[in-house]
């Protein structure tokens, strides 16, 4: 006699729970159905299991769709991990399975939701909702800060896995992945097959429950994926994209944001076929660039590659390719309203951004500082006028050269931050992107001290030279907060406030006061050992470049070895009475997990 789930099998639905499209039709398992949901598992008729308890890749299989394909067909899988930081905390703590669980901090705190189990969600609980608004819809719920040591652990479990199979994989987010089969069916099988493999050995080998979408395209994949949640395999059967899309609403495909969904709306276009009829004049016209890109993935198109972001080294270690751009965030909550905590935070953003940078062994030549104030506005004003008052601020600079020192983009972003617009509201986000890398070849150290001749730059440290005790005292340098007075052998900053100087007279002034150190004949003829070193290491004194360059190899080793919360500068201090400080460094509102 049947059970009661065979004679009622599940049909699959969405992330929501139903509320969207139903993603298969009756006839889904058949091959002239757009959309097909592959089997929960294998068997071993279709694929060994070999490759699940050795770590290899899977054999191909003696008969499978994909053989029958045209050659260079994409296959492209998307894995995304079903509530990730919920399922980490599940992972670490088997205690927590079962139970509904929601990351993001605790109930009395300001904190959104980050992440939330499928048995919190049974109540409600949406990531992205306040805490204390989770605790009444679930009041069951435990509630946990994350851990992101963990989180960061198993997603480069799951890239060891994924690179198992393939060298093409990209790392698009912290639980978003793509992987490139194309030309491998051959050598691994039907596509289909392959992410149920996958699926298996991640839920084995890591404890995380995955959703792996099947397309001839990242959108395609991604698409299916969405539908396939959770913890299911879905798959958009190649030449069936547009019979998919149909009636699909257009919100589903990537790139529909509120701004261009609320558009369609107006013009009553709401499904992805609807928006396929409109022709490309009239998108470029009403949306622009983004508006062509959206339409080429409702009709199916979506040439983006798949961009390989991790490669296994010889010695196994996993190792990062250079990423096109490094972005950095902080929403304040509560909203901040001091300047100098808005600057401590951007500074401090930007010592974790370079901090990464130079693991990269890049650096940038761009830097854009972006900012975001409280909409004091009622609701029905703010809907009315979404691109008011509380709409993000950017200002971009590209540089004369690129660089990575911290002490040089903090002072760029402090100065882009100050030609923003204010605006007499609390700060809501402040952030940054570093961007237009190119490697890092080392650097030389300079004669010349270049890094003041910027306009509005000042001259921040002082020339160190040998000084005669029967000399007169030196002529102050002009600096940050005064100016620095030579007296009883050494520079000493004085507290009288001195004007800044110029570019063209702080250069000069830096030629004479280099050229004299340069000795005389006289001096020359009958040196002393002591005089001989002093010139010597006053010639050749570093610049404040250097030194900067030099802190940074410095701290980078030091955070490399105990943490990089272990470890601040002074630009940062000022954060340790507004935010606990970890190992990690600060915890934010909203903290990057892949840093």
């Amino acid at each position: 006699m049947p059970s009661p789930a065979e004679r009622n099998p599940p049909t699959p639905r969405s992330e929501g729970g139903g509320s969207g499209p139903r993603p298969l039709p009756p006839q889904a398992g058949s091959a002239s159905s757009p959309a097909a949901r592959c089997a929960p598992s294998l068997n071993a008729s279709s694929l060994t299991s070999s490759g699940a308890s050795s770590g290899a890749p899977p054999r191909r299989a003696s008969a499978h769709r994909d053989g029958e394909l045209p050659p260079r067909t994409r296959r492209i899988l998307h894995l995304d991990i079903d509530a990730f930081l919920a399922s980490v905390e599940q992972a670490e703590h088997p205690e927590l399975r079962g139970k509904p669980v929601v990351v993001g901090g605790l109930p009395h705190e300001r904190n959104l939701v980050m992440s939330s189990s499928y048995e919190a969600r049974a109540f409600g609980v949406r990531p992205g909702m306040r805490l204390f608004e989770a605790a009444r819809l679930c009041p069951r719920a435990i509630f946990r800060r994350g851990d992101s040591q963990a989180a960061n652990r198993r997603r480069e479990a799951v890239t060891r896995i994924l690179l198992s199979v393939s060298p093409r994989i990209e790392v698009a987010s912290i639980d978003d992945f793509f992987v490139d089969l194309t030309g491998a069916t051959r050598a691994l099988g039907a596509a289909c097959d392959v992410a149920a493999e996958l699926r298996v050995r991640i839920r084995k080998e890591v404890d995380l429950p995955a959703t792996i979408g099947v397309g001839t395209s990242k959108t395609m994949a991604r698409l299916a994926g969405k539908l396939a949640k959770p913890g299911g395999v879905g798959e958009v059967l190649p030449g069936r994209e547009l019979a998919f899309l149909r009636p699909l609403p257009i919100e589903f495909v990537p790139g529909a944001g509120s701004a261009i969904g609320r558009m369609l709306e107006r013009f009553a276009i709401r499904t992805c076929g609807e928006f396929a009829l409109a022709t490309r004049e009239i998108v470029y016209a009403s949306f622009g660039l983004p508006g062509l890109v959206l339409h080429e993935r409702a009709r199916g198109i979506d040439r983006e590659p798949v961009e390989t972001t991790h490669a296994l080294a010889e010695d196994g270690t996993l190792t990062a390719l250079p990423p096109k751009s490094i972005r950095r965030d902080s929403t304040f909550e509560p909203e901040e309203g001091r300047r100098e905590v808005v600057e401590a935070m951007l500074a401090y953003l930007v010592e974790r951004a370079t901090h990464k940078l130079r693991e990269h062994r890049q650096v940038a030549k761009t830097l854009a500082v972006r900012i975001v104030y409280v909409d004091t506005r009622p609701a029905n004003a703010r809907r009315a006028d979404p691109d008011g008052p509380g709409r993000e601020e950017e200002k971009r600079k590209t540089l004369s050269r690129a660089t990575d020192s911290t002490v040089e983009l903090t002072q760029l972003a402090r100065a882009l931050l100050k030609e923003l617009p204010r605006r007499r509201a609390l700060v809501k986000r402040v952030g940054l992107t570093l961007s237009s890398f190119t490697s890092a070849q080392g650097w030389q150290g300079t004669l010349f001290d270049e890094s003041a001749d910027e306009p509005g730059e000042r001259v921040t440290e002082p020339v160190e030279r040998a000084h005669d005790p029967g000399e007169q005292a030196a002529a102050p340098r002009a600096g940050p907060n005064g100016a620095w007075a030579h007296a009883n052998g050494r520079f000493e900053r004085d507290s009288t406030p001195s004007a800044p100087m110029s570019a063209e007279s702080s250069r000069g002034e830096r030629l004479r006061s280099r050229a004299d150190h340069v000795d005389t004949p006289e001096e020359r003829a009958t040196p002393s050992d002591s005089t001989a070193a002093s010139t010597s290491s006053s010639r050749f004194s570093p610049t404040r470049t250097d030194r900067h360059r030099a802190v940074d190899a410095v701290l980078d080793e030091l955070r490399a070895k105990h943490g990089f919360g272990r470890v601040l500068r002074g630009a940062s201090f000022f954060l340790a009475n507004e935010h606990e400080l970890g190992p990690d460094g600060f915890r934010l509102r909203t903290p990057s997990l892949n840093q």
